[in-house]
C-alpha cells in the first residue's frame, strides 16, 4: 500500500480516540500504528503496528465476491507475516496510561463515516478472548443515538425478538456503549433474504398491531420530517425529490390502517449475523446488532424493505424499477394474507421515513461522501415510480434530471421559467455539463424507467437526447459540453461551469454575464435578434448589472449598445465585425477552428447515415377531414414532439406547376385554388400520358430532393395526397389513364412508412362538401379500401391504414399510436 501522511485532521481524530481508550500521544511512547485509509485518503481503520491478526477485519462487510477476496488476503498477509510490506506505519507514537477495563490488550478501530452521527468503533478481546466492541460518539447526535441503542438493550426484549440474539451491554456512559460480540461461530453475513432473515421478519409482521395512521407516532414524525425539508432555507438538498416526498404524502390518508411493530431499523446484511444449524437437517439463526435505529412502532415489512434498498443501491447498484419489483415480490411472499393495497402502503411509509430521514442527516452534514450521491439519485427513483401512476411522467422525469445536475457539475442554459421544476409542456432543457457528465446523462435518460424511448443524437459539442414518455409525454433535453456553434467557441465551458450560480428553486445556472453573452450571441449569429423573453429577463436585472453587460459587449466584441433593447436587435451590418471579434477570442485560432470544422463536418456527414425523419400521407375525398385531421397531426408533432413539420401538397413539387409554364407561378397557383376538383376537360389519352410523365418525374426526381432537405435532418413530412390519387382518382389531375398503368409504376415511387385513408359516409361528406355526388364518394372510398389493402399486403415496411373519420379526437388518438410506434 502507498505510503501517505496523516493529514492534521486526521492526527487530531486519533489523539482524541486513543486518549478516550487511555493512550497518550508521547515522542517516547510504546504503540505504533497500522491504517487503511479511504478513497479521499482519510483514515478508515486503524490498529497497533505488532498485531498479529486481522483484527479490523471485524468491521468489514465481506458479503461480495470482491470483498471476500479482499478479506482472504488480508488474512494471508497476516499469515505469512507480510502485513508490515501492505499497511505502512503512520506517524506518532502513545503510549498507555489509563486503559478502561474492558480493553486489556489488543484493539482495532474503526474511525467512522463523517456525518452529524459520526462515531468511532473499537473491538478488542476481553480477558476471556471474547471480543467486545465500544462506539465512541464524536458529536451531540452520535451521542444521542448510542444513548438510544443502550436504551433499547437495557428493556425487556418484544415478542418478535425473543429468539433473537443481541448484543449485551456491558457499560454505558454519555457518549460511550460498550457490549458483547454477538457473531455465532461460523457466522456469516449474507446479501440475500435467507431462512434466518425471513424467520425473524415474519416474526415480526406477526406480531404487529393494526393501527390508523393517525394514532402512530411514526406518522406524526413522517409528517414533521418532510415539513421540515420543505421549509429549509438554504441547503443542498434536491428540491424535486423533497417536492415529491410531500406529493406522495398528500396522496395517503391518515385514516388508513396497518400493522406497525418492532423494527430493527437498520436491517441490512452488515448488521446481522446468519448462523448455521448444527446439522443440514436444523434451520440457523439470525442475530443482530446496532440497533441505533430500533422503535417498536414501525409499519409492517419496513425491516424487509430496508434491507434490499440499501443492498440494491449501496452495495450492487441495482435500478430502482428492480429494487422496487425485489422488494414487493418478497413482502408478498413473506406476509401472503397482507393485501396489495397495504403492501404498497407499508412501502410508501417506508420510503417516506427513510428517504425524508436521511435527507435531514445530510443537510446537516458538511460533506458528501460518494455513496449519499447514490442514495439520492436511488431515492428520487424510487419515489418518482410510486408517483408515476398520477403525476406527469416528463414532471418527475424532469425533477431527476435537475436534481442530478449539481451533483454532475452542470448548469441549466438559458433558463426563464420562474420554476424550472414546472416548465411548460412545450418547453425543452438545454444544460452544459463536463463530456463524461453528459454522457452519463444521456444514459441516464435512456435507461429511465419511465422513458418508453429515448433517441440520442451525437454532434460535435453536445448530445440531444429525445424522450418519449410512458403517458405518452415528452422531454427534449441537448447536453452540451461545449460551447460552440459549428467552428466558433462562444464561451469557454470551463469557466461558465466554474462561475455557477444558484437560482431559486436550487437550480445552477451560469453567472449572469455568461448568460446573457451566450443568449446574445447564439440568435446574433443565428441572423435573429434575441427573443422577447430573454431580452425581459435581463432587463429585470438592475441598472448597474445592464451596464455592466453592455460593456462586456463593448470589451469583447466591440460592438457599443446604448440599452439592452438596442442589442437586442439583430444588424446584419454588424454581423461580419462580430464574427472576427469571436474568430479573435481566445480558443478560436485558426488550428482549433480547423479541427472543430472536421469535427462538425464528420457529425454532420454521419447524421445523414442516421435519418431520424419520417413521410406521412393522408388521402380520401374531399369532404373526408384531411386539412383539419393534418393540422391537428402538424400541431402535436410540433409542440408535443418537438419536431420540425413540413406539409406537401399532393406531389413533391420540384417541378412547377405545368400551367406556370403559361400563365407563370403566381398565377398558377392561383388557378389552381379558385378551380374546383375533377373538372378538368382532358380527353386526349396522349395529352395524358405526358402530362403524367411530368408529374411521375416530379415524385421520382422529388424523393431524393424531400430526403436530402427533410428527412435525413429529422423532419416529418406530412403529404396532402399523395401517388394514389394517380391510381383511383386520376380525373382529379386532369388525367385519362388506365388504372393499371398507374398501379404498376408505383413500384417506383418511394414508399412513406404511414399512409392513412380517412372516410366517412357520403351523406356526412356532402353535409360538409357538395363537389361530388354520392355515388362517386361511394365508388372512390371502395376502391381506396381495397387499394390500401391490396398494398398493405404487398409492401410489408410500409402500413397503410383505412380509418373512419367520424370523430376527430378517435381519429387523432389511432393516428397518434401509429405515429407513435413508428417514432420510437
Amino acid at each position: 500500500m502507498r505510503q501517505t501522511s496523516t493529514t492534521s485532521s486526521d492526527s487530531d481524530l486519533l489523539t482524541g480516540l486513543l486518549g478516550r481508550l487511555g493512550f497518550a500521544a508521547r515522542p517516547d511512547g510504546e504503540l505504533q500504528l497500522r491504517g487503511i485509509r479511504n478513497p479521499d485518503g482519510s483514515l478508515r481503520w486503524v490498529w497497533p503496528a505488532r498485531e498479529r491478526q486481522p483484527l479490523f477485519l471485524a468491521f468489514y462487510n465481506a458479503t461480495t465476491w470482491k470483498a471476500r477476496l479482499f478479506s482472504q488476503a488480508v488474512r494471508l498477509a497476516f499469515a505469512c507475516r507480510l502485513q508490515g510490506l501492505l499497511f505502512p506505519v503512520l506517524p506518532g507514537r502513545y503510549q498507555a496510561e489509563s486503559r478502561p477495563g474492558w480493553l486489556p490488550g489488543s484493539f482495532a478501530l474503526f474511525t467512522g463515516t463523517p456525518g452529524p452521527n459520526r462515531k468511532a468503533v473499537c473491538c478488542a478481546p476481553d480477558a476471556q478472548g471474547c471480543r467486545v466492541f465500544a462506539k465512541l460518539a464524536l458529536g451531540p447526535e452520535a451521542e444521542a443515538r448510542i444513548a438510544r441503542e443502550a436504551a433499547v438493550l437495557a428493556r425487556p426484549r418484544p415478542a418478535a425478538l425473543r429468539a433473537v440474539p443481541l448484543p449485551q451491554l456491558l457499560a454505558s456512559a454519555p457518549g460511550l456503549l460498550v457490549q458483547t460480540d454477538v457473531q455465532p461461530a461460523r457466522a456469516t453475513r449474507s446479501a440475500s433474504l435467507e431462512l434466518p432473515h425471513r424467520t425473524y421478519l415474519c416474526a415480526t409482521a406477526a406480531a404487529a398491531r393494526r393501527l390508523p395512521l393517525a394514532a402512530t407516532e411514526f406518522w406524526h414524525t413522517v409528517h414533521h420530517q418532510v415539513a421540515d425539508l420543505l421549509n429549509l432555507p438554504d441547503t443542498r438538498l434536491p428540491v424535486g425529490l423533497r417536492r415529491q416526498l410531500a406529493t406522495l404524502l398528500a396522496g395517503l390518508s391518515p385514516q388508513q390502517q396497518l400493522g406497525f411493530g418492532f423494527a430493527h431499523g437498520d436491517f441490512t446484511p452488515w448488521n446481522c449475523w446468519v448462523a448455521p444449524g448444527p446439522d443440514e437437517a436444523t434451520p440457523g439463526h439470525l442475530a443482530l446488532y446496532d440497533l441505533e435505529f430500533a422503535t417498536e412502532q414501525a409499519p409492517v415489512l419496513y425491516d424487509l424493505f430496508h434491507f434490499q434498498v440499501q443492498q440494491g443501491l449501496l452495495v450492487e447498484r441495482l435500478a430502482p424499477a428492480l429494487i422496487r419489483d425485489q422488494a414487493l415480490a418478497l413482502a408478498a411472499q413473506l406476509d401472503p394474507g397482507l393485501a396489495p393495497a397495504e403492501v404498497r402502503l407499508a412501502w410508501h411509509l417506508y420510503l417516506l421515513h427513510q428517504v425524508s430521514s436521511g435527507l435531514l442527516l445530510y443537510h446537516a452534514q458538511p460533506e458528501w461522501h460518494t455513496q449519499v450521491q447514490w442514495l439520492l439519485a436511488g431515492w428520487h427513483g424510487l419515489v418518482n415510480l410510486e408517483l408515476a401512476p398520477t403525476e406527469p411522467h416528463r414532471r418527475l422525469v424532469l425533477a431527476e434530471l435537475l436534481d442530478a445536475l449539481p451533483g454532475r457539475g452542470g448548469v441549466v442554459l438559458k433558463l426563464r421559467a420562474a420554476d424550472a421544476y414546472e416548465l411548460r409542456p412545450t418547453s425543452d432543457v438545454d444544460a452544459l455539463l463536463p463530456r463524461a457528465a453528459a454522457r452519463a446523462t444521456a444514459r441516464f435518460l435512456r435507461r429511465h424507467p419511465l422513458v418508453r424511448a429515448a433517441t440520442v443524437r451525437p454532434q460535435a459539442h453536445m448530445l440531444s437526447v429525445d424522450c418519449h414518455l410512458h403517458d405518452d409525454t415528452f422531454l427534449s433535453v441537448d447536453l452540451l459540453h461545449e460551447v460552440e456553434r459549428k467552428t466558433l467557441r462562444l464561451l469557454p465551458a470551463p469557466a461558465v461551469l466554474a462561475g455557477a450560480r444558484t437560482v431559486a428553486p436550487g437550480v445552477p445556472v451560469p453567472s449572469l454575464a455568461h448568460d446573457f453573452a451566450y443568449t446574445w450571441l447564439f440568435y446574433w449569429l443565428n441572423g435573429s435578434s434575441v427573443p422577447a423573453g430573454h431580452l425581459w429577463h435581463f432587463e429585470q436585472q438592475p441598472a448597474a448589472e445592464q451596464r455592466a453587460l453592455l460593456d462586456n459587449l463593448r470589451r469583447d466584441y466591440g460592438l457599443s449598445f446604448g440599452s439592452l433593447a438596442e442589442a437586442a436587435e439583430f444588424d446584419a451590418a454588424l454581423l461580419p465585425a462580430l464574427q472576427r471579434a469571436v474568430q479573435r477570442q481566445p480558443g478560436n485560432g485558426w488550428l482549433l477552428r480547423g479541427r472543430r470544422a472536421l469535427a462538425y463536418g464528420w457529425h454532420t456527414l454521419a447524421s445523414h447515415f442516421r435519418p431520424q425523419g419520417m413521410l406521412i400521407t393522408f388521402s380520401g375525398v374531399d369532404g373526408a377531414g384531411k386539412s383539419t385531421v393534418i393540422e391537428h397531426v402538424r400541431h402535436g408533432l410540433e409542440k408535443q414532439w418537438r419536431k420540425r413539420v413540413v406539409v406537401i401538397r399532393h406531389r413533391p413539387s420540384v417541378l412547377p406547376i405545368l400551367s406556370a409554364w403559361k400563365y407563370g407561378k403566381a398565377g398558377a397557383e392561383q388557378r389552381a385554388v379558385q378551380s374546383l376538383p375533377r373538372q378538368g376537360r382532358n380527353q386526349s389519352q396522349l395529352s395524358s400520358l405526358v402530362r403524367f410523365a411530368y408529374y411521375y418525374l416530379d415524385y421520382v426526381v422529388g424523393q431524393a430532393v424531400v430526403w436530402l432537405q427533410h428527412t435525413r435532418r429529422g423532419h416529418i413530412v406530412l403529404y396532402d395526397r399523395y401517388y394514389f390519387d394517380f391510381i383511383n382518382d386520376s380525373r382529379r389531375s386532369n388525367l385519362r389513364l388506365p388504372e393499371g398503368l398507374t398501379r404498376s409504376l408505383y413500384r417506383f415511387v418511394h414508399k412513406p412508412r404511414l399512409n392513412f385513408f380517412l372516410y366517412a359516409d357520403a351523406a356526412e361528406i356532402l353535409r360538409r362538401k357538395q363537389e361530388m355526388p354520392a355515388a362517386d364518394i361511394t365508388l372512390l372510398t371502395r376502391k381506396y379500401q381495397d387499394l390500401f389493402r391490396q398494398l398493405g399486403s404487398r409492401y410489408r415496411h410500409s402500413r397503410y391504414i383505412p380509418i373512419r373519420n367520424h370523430d376527430l379526437d378517435a381519429t387523432l388518438s389511432t393516428i397518434s399510436t401509429y405515429i407513435r410506434q413508428e417514432i420510437q
